[in-house]
């Protein structure tokens, strides 16, 4: 699927933000990234289940990839992209999982440059759906998925945890 960008150093240009794949030896940056973006969200952030959950997608690029952002040689963030299925979007789709950049680098063009390079990720896996979700109160990400062609569905998402 991704195979590709796990061979390689997944160091791709775009609109001056540079990605780079996730490896097992930076978990603690991304962890520490983690914990700046939740902290900011209001989400209850747990190391040990980010981790666990870094190390899977790892171990299963299947399940999708995390990068790191850089805007120069500086560390600007991050995102998640993961994969579902799903009769109603014909097949395999993209989650935008997590996108996070650093209070310093907004207003840069990095989350633009982020979901562009995620849809060249899903086109390249034979993917032809990326959703995101985005915190009702959080304008500005809204009007960055809008001006990137997002729609926002008319129904809610309910999550019940197990």
């Amino acid at each position: 699927m991704l195979a590709f960008f796990r061979n390689h150093s997944l160091q791709a240009n775009v609109m001056n933000a540079l990605f780079q794949l996730l490896s097992e030896h930076e978990i603690p940056v991304f962890l520490a990234l983690m914990s700046e973006f939740y902290s900011g969200q209001r989400l209850r952030f747990d190391e040990e289940v980010g981790r666990s959950g870094l190390k899977k997608l790892l171990a299963h690029p299947s399940l999708g990839q995390a990068c790191f952002i850089y805007h120069g040689a500086e560390l600007a963030g991050y995102f998640v992209l993961t994969f579902c299925f799903s009769l109603e979007f014909h097949g395999k789709f993209a989650l935008l999982d997590e996108l996070y950049v650093r209070e310093q680098f907004r207003g840069r063009h990095l989350g633009q440059a982020v979901i562009a390079f995620a849809e060249t990720m899903c086109k390249q896996a034979g993917v032809k759906t990326l959703r995101l979700e985005v915190g009702r109160e959080n304008e500005a990400a809204q009007a960055l998925y809008r001006a990137c062609g997002f729609v926002q569905d008319e129904r809610n998402l309910f999550t019940k945890w197990l």
